[in-house]
């Protein structure tokens, strides 16, 4: 028992310290301490082989993009290239088109195969200037930019290349596009209410006098740098986009390198093009070497909750919790989309939840006398549910980049990407139950 209690606990701090604005690498280590003291675990052996093991893991892995990624954002903003796509996209949707268009935006790029890591960096430029131009406050700012990736496209839209929709195609040997009527009509719903809800609130934040402040020491070219011809022509300014895009699939579709190489190849060609149509707009070491900084700055802050993840997966309590949760007498898609939100609201990875859940019920599901393509969809999108957390790797490198405070914007987070997707796993359950697959 004390050791479920120091699950809470070391949640509780983790949430508490973010709130308050601690570094994350604080933040972390306090809440493995906690739980390593009290699960009775060696500490030097708990910190040595799973925090520092899995913070170096993922440094390891992501060390690329998340550099790339920052660079790339910090050639498109500090250029004016995002300035100029804002106003050109504004100009076509319309001024109150500000939350369809980042949300658009993001869509597009994830479904795409860009992470959502890489996505925050790169519509972080364009979402920002669109906001000061509507005068939308910076709270709103997360939510807009993270639903439609780790939503809609993490787990809904059949065919996605995420990890996610990939995962149980190896338990039920399903395809990426299984479930698909589900998927569709999940993630139109998931768009629909993510976008009145950010509507609905941006209209009651001017009804209470709440304008967009720009963050300390953030400096934002306005909108009305495109008319006095201070950003690139429009054609220069869609031009890295286009590279990256073009190249990632083209990658994709023609070689079996794989997909987080091909991003980085496509992102690094983009960033060369960027510097090259943008030389006499940019001091080009000096904006390369401040994306460095801000990516390495932010992938350190994610690796170390990646770290406390670890220990807690780690922990005797998290396993007695996963083994109670696979296996509860109740009916197998009640049971999956309970024990995945649990597992992934622990850990803070969609990931992680979907992938211990499986790796414990998946033969058995997949046994069942329950359509596989339905069970596929159906864990798929409850994996998108409650591993928003503030904890989540995604929400924390959000914050870093847009250089918000999770406890100004999480709430609209929480409502987007973790409330509504679970209601609409529930409702996923519904559908594939009454025999919609």
């Amino acid at each position: 028992m004390l050791g479920i209690l120091s699950l809470v606990l070391a949640i509780a701090c983790v949430i508490t310290l973010i709130w308050k604005n601690w570094h994350m690498a604080i933040v972390s280590l306090a809440g493995a301490l906690i739980v390593i003291l009290l699960n009775g675990m060696d500490p030097v052996t708990s910190l040595s082989e799973k925090f520092m093991t899995g913070m170096s893991g993922f440094a390891g892995n992501w060390f690329l993009l998340f550099m790339l990624g920052a660079i790339f954002g910090k050639v498109m903003g500090d250029s004016g290239a995002s300035v100029g796509i804002a106003n050109k996209m504004l100009k076509l949707l319309g001024e109150k088109s500000v939350v369809l268009v980042v949300m658009l935006t993001g869509l597009v790029l994830s479904y795409g195969g860009i992470g959502t890591f890489i996505i925050a960096f790169s519509l972080y430029p364009i979402a920002v200037a669109l906001f000061q131009k509507a005068d939308i406050p910076k709270k709103l700012i997360v939510a807009t930019i993270m639903v439609c990736p780790v939503t809609v496209c993490m787990a809904m839209l059949p065919g996605s290349p995420s990890t996610q929709n990939l995962i149980p195609t190896t338990y039920f040997g399903t395809t990426a596009y299984a479930g698909a009527t589900i998927g569709i009509i999940c993630s139109v719903i998931m768009f629909a209410s993510a976008y009145l809800y950010l509507n609905y609130q941006i209209k009651k934040a001017k009804q209470n006098g709440e304008h967009f402040v720009a963050s300390e020491g953030e400096d934002i070219m306005d909108l009305s740098a495109v008319d006095e011809g201070k950003t690139p022509s429009i054609g220069a300014c869609f031009a890295p986009i286009i590279v990256l895009l073009a190249l990632m699939f083209g990658i994709q579709f023609t070689t079996e390198i794989p997909s987080t190489y091909a991003v980085a190849i496509a992102m690094t060609a983009a960033i060369i093009v960027g510097c090259v149509l943008y030389k006499d707009r940019l001091n080009v070491k000096q904006v390369v070497s401040n994306g460095a900084s801000g990516g390495l700055g932010s992938l350190i802050a994610t690796s170390s909750i990646m770290g406390f993840g670890a220990v807690v997966s780690a922990s005797p309590a998290y396993e007695r919790i996963t083994t109670a949760l696979v296996n509860m007498n109740a009916n197998p898609l009640i049971t999956a989309l309970i024990s995945i939100n649990v597992i992934a609201a622990i850990t803070g990875s969609s990931a992680g939840g979907l992938n211990i859940f499986l790796g414990s019920m998946g033969d058995y599901l997949a046994a069942s006398s329950l359509n596989l393509s339905m069970l596929h969809r159906v864990v798929c999108i409850a994996s998108s549910g409650f591993d928003a957390m503030p904890h989540a790797s995604g929400m924390v490198v959000c914050n870093q980049i847009a250089k918000t405070s999770q406890k100004d914007t999480y709430k609209y987070v929480f409502i987007t990407c973790a409330i509504m997707p679970f209601c609409c796993a529930i409702f996923a359950c519904i559908l594939g139950t009454i025999g919609i697959i």
